[in-house]
């Protein structure tokens, strides 16, 4: 489920950075950036997680 919510959280930072390139809001494309950047490390880090586990057992 944690997957899940990584996504979202990608799919909203690249909408609020498509709004703020649309609207010439650099703060609002920067944090559109960051969130983005934050879902990723999130999915990547859930991935790593899982990995690990299917390896232990």
């Amino acid at each position: 489920m944690g997957w899940v919510k990584a996504k979202l959280k990608q799919v909203k930072g690249r909408k609020k950075e498509a709004d703020g390139i649309a609207l010439h809001n650099e703060r609002l494309r920067a944090e559109g950036l960051r969130e983005k950047e934050s879902g990723r490390s999130e999915e990547a880090a859930l991935k790593e997680a899982r990995r690990r586990r299917q390896e232990g057992r």
